[in-house]
């Protein structure tokens, strides 16, 4: 089915809306992400709640901070999203806001705990969007105006067209014929916003309904970061030419993000469990690993993890062997090599340890070394020292919730020292357990060429 016609006619949009798209990544999040949720609902349902209360945080920061309703950095965005917008969690976060700034974020936050509770009563496996979610949504974001404005009036209402809002939602095919849950997303921020059905609060609605329609299909609330806002924009601005495609991977790319760390804070592990319930409560997550069907299922991510590793290696080897004849002037003074360590090395898979765990963990995720390491490097040496681009594949999470993840790290030594040290891979690459081989080799083909670019540059002007 293809309603890219009709979608297309109804903005004048000269591109078709190819709405048969298979999902790919996303779908494989979706599924995976459904089957942890309800092994947690049966084993850690506290976690999972408080996943969710977090991803909440979360969505409420992202469109406060879009919307410049309240005025924080990205550092403390990050700790307020951990611990919470109450008196304990500003305090643990080391932040001062004023009392209506707090209002703003937990009357955010609620829109989206809210929407879970509403879509946990659905009868319909993916529930259809309705008019009157849409106006009700507007109407609790609407008093976000009331909030922000203080003691002054509020702006006046704007006009409200039910049949723009019924023209965006008919566009849409219905549940039954499985429209990418992305591609659905990123149509309502098109549709919504170009529309305007609700007037100047149309942005505001858009992200809260993007989110419904994402979380409806076992997915995430959609968060963009203050780094993708100009990728998000110019996504927006060329939406009605494109078919939704640069819109449609920010998307994607906000759910990688949200599956990553809600998989790897669901496997946190108390460093110090409190009473001796909590030791073993720790002790039987652990050894329960391998006992239901679910978790022996993880094991395939790490299959697919192993099945791109050796990819990897000989795309890894053809860099190697460029840069070799790139840098050779002749002198002796300059090399490059290539070496690496497969998953089941029993030494060399805990080489570059600090390196990994460092860069990862300001990716918002935990990097899991014993249920899964494996790496490639490139090393080159001049007369200005030794520089390595290391590539890392980890486990995600202290408890093993079968996802692995990829990073690209790029640093320099001297003296036995590690300086220069940074991710330059943008986003972390990943794999699942309900990923396929050839689909994971795609993905880690486009994602290896960029990232593998900037580690390049960033080596060759420090030179």
């Amino acid at each position: 089915m293809n309603n890219g016609q009709a979608a297309s006619g109804l903005l004048g949009d000269p591109a078709a809306i190819e709405w048969d798209a298979p999902s790919g990544e996303c779908a494989a999040i979706a599924e995976a992400w459904a089957d942890v949720r309800d092994l947690c609902l049966d084993e850690n349902p506290d976690g999972l709640t408080a996943v969710e209360a977090r991803l909440a945080r979360e969505w409420a920061l992202d469109v406060a901070l879009a919307e410049r309703l309240v005025d924080v950095d990205r550092g403390l965005a990050f700790r307020l999203a951990a611990n919470g917008f109450d008196a304990a969690g500003r305090d643990a976060a080391g932040a001062d806001m004023e009392q209506w700034e707090v209002e703003i974020l937990s009357l955010l936050r609620d829109v989206v705990l809210w929407l879970l509770d509403r879509l946990d009563d659905e009868e319909d496996a993916r529930p259809p969007l309705d008019p009157e979610l849409l106006e009700e949504l507007h109407r609790r974001l609407r008093e976000l105006e009331r909030l922000h404005a203080g003691d002054e009036p509020p702006a006046a209402e704007d006009g409200f067209s039910a049949e723009k809002l019924q023209q965006i939602i008919d566009a849409i095919p219905p549940p039954g014929h499985e429209p990418a849950p992305e591609l659905v997303a990123a149509w309502l921020l098109h549709g919504l916003g170009r529309l305007r059905p609700f007037g100047s609060l149309s942005d505001r609605v858009a992200r809260a309904a993007a989110s419904y329609s994402l979380m409806a299909a076992d997915l995430f609330p959609l968060t963009v970061r203050r780094e993708d806002r100009n990728a998000y924009s110019d996504a927006c601005a060329v939406a009605h030419a494109d078919g939704l495609a640069a819109l449609r991977e920010v998307v994607a790319t906000s759910q990688r993000r949200s599956f990553l760390q809600g998989v790897s804070t669901l496997g946190r592990v108390p460093s110090e469990p409190d009473d001796l319930t909590g030791v073993i409560s720790v002790i039987s997550d652990q050894f329960r690993s391998s006992g239901s069907r679910l978790r022996r299922n993880f094991a395939d991510a790490m299959n697919v993890a192993t099945e791109v590793f050796w990819h990897a290696k000989a795309r890894i080897a053809g860099i190697e062997a460029d840069l070799v004849e790139a840098i050779d002037d002749g002198s002796g003074e300059r090399r490059a090599f290539a070496d690496y360590s497969p998953p089941d090395h029993p030494e060399r898979r805990n080489w570059h340890r600090k390196q990994v765990i460092d860069g990862v963990r300001r990716q918002g995720y935990f990097a899991n070394l014993r249920n899964f390491s494996a790496w490639n490097r490139i090393g080159l040496d001049t007369p200005n020292g030794r520089s390595e681009i290391l590539l890392s594949f980890h486990a995600v999470g202290q408890s093993f919730r079968g996802v692995v993840a990829g990073v690209l790290i790029f640093y320099r030594k001297r003296g036995g020292e590690i300086y220069d040290h940074q991710v330059v891979s943008r986003e972390p690459f990943q794999v699942n357990f309900r990923d396929t081989v050839a689909g994971a080799r795609r993905r880690f083909d486009a994602w290896l060429e960029p990232s593998m670019r900037a580690a390049l540059e960033v080596w060759r002007r420090g030179e």
